[in-house]
């Protein structure tokens, strides 16, 4: 063989593998900055959340029940809330009232409501988990000066931060846990939107929201259920979902 073709060669094998080391280390790199969270720009200092309005997609388990849909919350701090959840064709096929530790479900295509404390729903219920639904609202602590990704125990509950300084997920002492997934900045305020509410006897709720709307006048009595005209049974007979 020509040593000067070997020596041509070994020289361009030699290029390749280093374009090849140079392409792999620019992937990499790329890769892991396209992974970096951003600081959220326009947040105002002290501002919280007082009500949130938007459609919803949910899904919710227990056991080996499960059931997902579409549908729209109200909510007003700290503890009162409104889910409709709609059927394909846009129906309301059931609307959720919560306050504090009472719960209501109306039916309104059979005119039969129920309702009770939280507690009493079957443990078999998907909607077990929503008796989580003050906690998974209240506000965080804020983290304190040092390093990103932190945690931080206060009263039996661990609160995970990210590298922005954003609540990631809590843990309660009790097993129950909630993780906050995608935050944007809405009227100067982190909101997440995702939310997974997970209680520690295995019930979960996940709640995607589209185009939220914080902090708008909510009529008061989109917040509580009108039963008039309905029939009206204990919570603990509710077996839809």
């Amino acid at each position: 063989m020509n040593p000067r073709f070997t020596v041509i060669k070994t020289h361009r094998i030699h290029t390749q593998l280093i374009r090849l080391v140079l392409l792999a280390v620019c992937a990499a790199f790329f890769s892991g900055c396209a992974t970096v969270k951003q600081p959220l720009t326009g947040l105002v200092p002290g501002r919280g959340i007082t009500t949130v309005q938007s459609s919803v997609s949910l899904s919710a388990s227990s056991g080996e029940r499960s059931s997902a849909g579409r549908g729209y919350l109200v909510y007003q701090a700290p503890d009162l809330y409104h889910l409709l959840i709609l059927s394909p064709f846009g129906q309301t096929m059931l609307e959720a009232f919560g306050e504090s530790d009472r719960f209501t479900c109306v039916i309104p295509s059979k005119q039969v409501a129920f309702t009770g404390l939280l507690s009493e729903l079957p443990a078999e219920s998907a909607l077990k988990s929503l008796q989580l639904f003050r906690w998974v609202m209240a506000p965080p602590p804020l983290p304190v000066p040092g390093p990103l990704r932190q945690k931080v125990e206060i009263d039996g509950t661990a609160y995970y931060y990210d590298e922005i300084g954003m609540i990631e997920r809590k843990v309660a002492a009790s097993g129950d846990q909630v993780r906050y997934q995608g935050y944007q900045s809405l009227d100067g305020v982190p909101f997440p939107e995702t939310i997974e509410i997970r209680s520690a006897t295995g019930g979960e709720v996940r709640i995607v929201f589209d185009e939220p709307q914080l902090n708008a006048p909510v009529e008061s009595s989109s917040l509580r259920p009108d039963l008039s005209g309905m029939a009206v049974y204990p919570l603990s007979e509710f077996k839809v979902m």
